[in-house]
């Protein structure tokens, strides 16, 4: 029979092992959990560094005219006309990799004046209103898309595949304060291949256009901005004043605009306002198919555009609508440009050479169908 020593006995062994089970289960688990946590950091890891190889490897190829390639799904384009100034023209299927003519400068050409296909733009201590400039260059049916209020972490991502699924290049008016915030999102829109100019430090108009002075100070603190993620190149020297600076009576900040635009020129930089949007920013949002009726409606007749959009925070039409415009502005004949790829000759005489080819914004050439 079996004494009360003897029964407790078992009962302390019987809990014994019970806790050694139990610490085992719970080492056990944690093993995993580590392990778990370790190979989520080496994904991690590993998908960033695909990444970045990739926009290494993008940045480094050749750049081709943003004529437009086609989507990357294979969806084609057809019917693609061109002019002279250095695109192909004719009728044409772009495929899913194929790209046609030659592509505005790499990121290292945003340092200093703007070189063209002949000569040079004017200097801004000559005239410092690039629209005027675009306006009266003598170029025909060229397409600036410009992205105002970035870099956003969610919509300019959007706008940068989209721009690189079509292979146009665009600029991106960025303002300093978000620059400094998602420096990376930056870079990306400069490694790119697209070009960052400057839209002010904080785009807050009362402390923007409370005088002269703290104009250019917000506009000198958004050049060093630009210039902390263009990997020291001397930025272009180019400002968008948020809200335009049209001198409409209807703007309290026109006065104090007007003289900005002279210190800006006595700084040596050049401002662009725009002669086409796409409606984002007017009255009630819009979807997708209404901004681009917008545009449409907007740019009717026009000649060479410079297109208006955001890729501010709350801009996810914008970025939904984006492909259908660029088809679109491909369908009128339109080719792509950055705001620093002018072909400047004021005289409208075109440069085409003698066996058919027309001279491409980087000095190759494009053959004429």
């Amino acid at each position: 029979m079996a004494t009360r020593s003897s029964f407790e006995e078992k009962n302390r062994e019987r809990r014994r092992r019970e806790r050694i089970r139990k610490k085992r289960i719970r080492t056990a688990i944690s093993l995993i959990a580590v392990a778990g946590v370790i190979a989520l950091v080496c994904v991690t890891i590993s998908v960033v560094n695909k990444n970045k190889r990739e926009a290494q490897n993008y940045a480094s190829q050749p750049e081709t005219t943003s004529q437009a390639g086609a989507p990357s799904d294979g969806q084609s384009i057809s019917t693609v006309t061109a002019s002279i100034d250095g695109t192909v023209t004719g009728t044409s299927t772009l495929g899913a990799d194929t790209a046609q003519g030659t592509q505005p400068s790499d990121p290292s050409a945003q340092n200093g004046q703007a070189q063209q296909n002949g000569m040079s733009i004017p200097s801004a201590a000559e005239e410092n209103d690039l629209l005027e400039i675009i306006e009266n260059s003598g170029q025909t049916k060229r397409c600036y898309l410009t992205f105002d209020d970035g870099p956003t972490t969610n919509i300019t991502p959007q706008i940068l595949d989209t721009l690189r699924r079509y292979n146009v290049k665009a600029t991106f008016f960025q303002v300093g304060s978000l620059i400094q915030s998602n420096p990376d999102m930056a870079r990306r829109v400069y490694e790119e291949g697209h070009l960052i100019a400057n839209h002010s430090q904080g785009h807050e108009y009362a402390e923007l256009y409370e005088s002269t002075e703290t104009f250019m100070t917000e506009v000198n603190s958004c050049y060093e901005a630009i210039k902390s993620v263009t990997d020291g190149e001397e930025p272009f020297k180019l400002v968008r004043f948020p809200g335009g600076s049209y001198n409409s009576s209807a703007d309290s900040y026109a006065p104090v605009k007007q003289e900005c635009k002279t210190a800006l020129k006595e700084a040596g930089f050049y401002y662009c306002d725009w002669n086409s949007l796409n409606g984002d920013a007017e009255g009630r949002t819009k979807d997708a198919d209404e901004l681009l009726a917008y545009l449409q409606e907007n740019a009717a007749g026009q000649n060479n555009l410079v297109v208006l959009m955001h890729d501010a925070a709350a801009k996810q039409a914008t970025a939904d609508y984006l492909g259908s415009a660029i088809e679109w502005l491909i369908s009128e004949g339109y080719t792509f440009h950055r705001l620093d790829d002018i072909d400047y000759n004021p005289a409208g005489t075109a440069s085409a050479s003698p066996d058919g080819t027309a001279a491409g914004t980087d000095g190759e050439t494009a053959q004429v169908q």
